[in-house]
């Protein structure tokens, strides 16, 4: 199971999975009112298919400030939610990757 992104704010989001030890997963669109699978980075060909980092959970996003129902989506302010060596980040769609990501999946590519 991916970790299941839940999009309740008014434009699209951008969520990618990340393994601190291994790298990022691939930008996931998600258009308001929607909820993607979102999962960490590739590992391979296993079984006939891809094989990506497992990262298990679910996050609402919204508009409202960050409470019991869900976390703030802002552009300009993206959200890196992480426990121990896995997590997800979610940015605003007109929000730029980060550098650092963009190095590593020039690197890794």
């Amino acid at each position: 199971m991916d970790m299941k992104v839940i999009n309740e704010t008014s434009f699209p989001i951008i969520a990618f999975g990340i393994d601190t030890e291994i790298g990022y997963g691939n930008d996931v669109t998600i258009q308001p009112g929607e909820s993607k699978d979102v999962s960490g980075p590739y590992l391979g060909e296993m079984g006939g298919g891809s094989c990506h980092i497992c990262i298990e959970g679910e996050v609402i996003c919204q508009e409202n400030p960050d409470d019991e129902n869900g976390f703030r989506i802002a552009k300009g302010a993206p959200i890196c939610l992480q426990a121990d060596r896995k997590g997800v980040t979610i940015r605003h769609h007109e929000d730029s990757v980060e550098e650092h990501v963009i190095e590593w999946r020039a690197q890794n590519s």
